[in-house]
């Protein structure tokens, strides 16, 4: 029943972190070669972007790696590139609505039982995406799978 939904963006970033890291090592290296070969330490100074290139692609993977949403038998969470994980609870959920158009990362709404409506700002999707050039992304796999796990969870409670 676990499942994990990531934006096509976050599995880009998959690639392109490391491959910014890639980078940044072989700047290194090749600072360091060149210091020690031809004796000049002025190519020392291209430690500075290969340390930048090295965090840069690393920030890249770690929210790549941390956007997503995660559907699980006690709920489901949520994290975007940045700030606070978010999760909702089963026992707290009373229906996933579907979301309004014009948000791109609006994957649904989850009402709760409490009467609050919690949107669901999981899965960002870039403008460059083909699905956003025919009118916006298709969340409709991740909102099946979101009620068919909560059905799931009402079914098995009794």
């Amino acid at each position: 029943m676990d499942s994990t939904f990531r934006s096509a963006g976050s599995h880009v970033n998959v690639v392109v972190g490391p491959a910014v890291m890639l980078i940044g090592v072989g700047t290194a290296i090749g600072a360091v070669v060149l210091t020690l070969v031809l004796g000049e330490a002025g190519f020392l100074a291209l430690l500075i972007p290969a340390a930048l290139a090295l965090g840069g692609g690393a920030l890249v993977l770690w929210g790549a790696r941390r956007s997503r949403l995660r559907i699980d038998a006690a709920g489901f969470r949520w994290a975007g590139f940045v700030g606070a994980e978010q999760s909702v609870r089963w026992e707290q959920l009373q229906r996933i609505a579907p979301p309004t158009p014009g948000d791109r990362r609006l994957v649904a709404f989850a009402l709760l039982h409490d009467g609050t409506a919690v949107p669901v700002r999981a899965l960002w999707e870039p403008a460059t995406v083909p699905s956003m050039l025919s009118g916006g992304p298709d969340h409709s796999a991740v909102q099946h799978a979101l009620v068919t796990a909560h059905q799931r969870w009402l079914a098995a409670r009794g």
